[in-house]
């Protein structure tokens, strides 16, 4: 009785090397395959990914995990949004612990984990299955750390996390089951979008993230009204209610910064496009109504610039914006009268935002490049540069328009302002002084 084969010859020990090496290789392929079947490694992928780790207590626990997790596979997959999630399972005896989800989320850059155990038993004499120990760790973003915003961002967080029933009871298994998937959904849904939203280059993602989010809690929330108590001082809302009112208040925040910034970035379409959607729920920002007139120029739609104008005047009567927009749509209109009425407006003001001035000259420095025989522009850049910005450069772009404009008679009323309200007070100001 032998346990290894005998050889005989050369051949036969060349091929147990072989046979060998084979059944080494497959062996560790199998490791390897096992490690990554299971989680323990894992490849880094531009989708979001959100790694569960629930550990059952029998074989009926473990179905409802399996169902809850596969109705949240549907229910993202109906909104379009699954090829943007990366959903893995893996080993339940990876994370038992804050201290190995924390350091398996920090090496491997996921963006959420959800761990724990599902108990298994019987409550008032109802088999039941609880998802109360269900643990969230997520990603915190550098730019909240930075801003010193982690108590806001985790306040946040804990507002789609409390308030939640999570018990299947078996005699109510499939309704229940669908439930948790629902709190399992929102819960994604909400952490996944915050995160994202304070990322600009995922901003678009976010919003879309986000805005699904926000039907879905509206339409849980149909009929629900704010209670107001005056005498008790507070306000009683559901918790349905309060998430989809910081949703909504999330989604505003992300609507007015993409847009701003797709306006710096001279992508007008874009930054129109998420400053209306701002507009659909918020009518009274005067600077989004100021970033909507500076879109709607770019874009060729100068009757829109003039209502996005108007409209601010509206709100804040005879805002800083609202006089510079019209003194300059009455450059563009050849309303020179209007026009100067308007930067007078602006002068008697005597302070005005500074960074707003620079940007406004920098704007009228372009359109003069567009249009060098338009003198008003001059006008209007010296003017500002005189009272606002640097008061010698300004006296020379002036005087540079008064030698210009001698004999453009359209322009005559604006040499008048110039000569009398600026030089001659200049002059004798000078001559008090000697």
């Amino acid at each position: 009785m032998y346990v290894f084969p005998t050889f005989q010859n050369q051949t036969d020990h060349q091929l147990f090397y072989v046979l060998s090496f084979v059944i080494f290789i497959f062996i560790i392929a199998l490791l390897i395959l096992w490690y990554f079947y299971s989680g323990r490694i894992i490849f880094p992928t531009s989708r979001y990914t959100v790694i569960f780790c629930l550990k059952a207590q029998d074989s009926k626990s473990t179905k409802h995990i399996q169902h809850s997790l596969s109705l949240l596979t549907t229910e993202l997959d109906k909104l379009g949004l699954l090829e943007k999630f990366r959903l893995k399972t893996i080993g339940q005896d990876i994370i038992e612990n804050k201290k190995e989800a924390h350091n398996y989320r920090e090496k491997y850059d996921v963006d959420l984990i959800i761990w724990g155990e599902v108990f298994s038993g019987t409550r008032e004499k109802e088999e039941v299955y609880d998802f109360n120990k269900l643990f969230f760790t997520y990603k915190v973003p550098g730019s909240v750390i930075k801003a010193n915003l982690s108590q806001l961002f985790k306040t946040d967080i804990n507002i789609a996390l409390v308030n939640r029933d999570w018990n299947i009871y078996e005699i109510n298994s499939l309704p229940d089951t669908e439930k948790i998937s629902g709190h399992l959904f929102e819960v994604v849904m909400f952490v996944v979008g915050i995160i994202y939203s304070q990322y600009k280059e995922f901003a678009e993602d976010s919003i879309v993230i986000l805005e699904n989010l926000f039907k879905l809690l509206d339409v849980k929330t149909t009929g629900e009204q704010v209670e107001i108590n005056p005498m008790e001082k507070f306000l009683q809302v559901t918790p349905p209610m309060l998430r989809k009112g910081r949703v909504l208040a999330i989604l505003l925040n992300v609507y007015k910064n993409l847009g701003g910034y797709f306006v710096e970035s001279a992508d007008y379409n874009k930054g129109r496009f998420y400053l209306e959607k701002f507009r659909n729920y918020e009518r009274k920002d005067t600077s989004v109504l100021s970033n909507l007139a500076y879109c709607a120029f770019h874009l060729d739609d100068l009757s829109a610039a003039k209502a996005y104008t108007e409209e601010i005047n509206k709100i804040d009567k005879n805002n800083e914006i609202y006089i510079l927009n019209r003194a300059f749509l009455g450059i563009l209109e050849k309303n020179y009268a209007s026009a100067l009425y308007f930067y007078k407006e602006i002068v008697k003001r005597r302070k005005v935002t500074g960074d707003i001035v620079i940007k406004v000259i920098a704007f009228l420095d372009e359109r003069k490049s567009e249009n060098q025989m338009e003198l008003a522009y001059d006008f209007a850049i010296g003017l500002l540069n005189y009272y606002y910005c640097q008061e010698n450069i300004g006296y020379h772009e002036l005087r540079q328009f008064i030698k210009k404009a001698k004999k453009r008679p359209e322009y005559r009323e604006m040499m008048r302002f110039v000569e009398e309200d600026i030089f001659n007070k200049k002059r004798n100001k000078k001559h008090k002084h000697n």
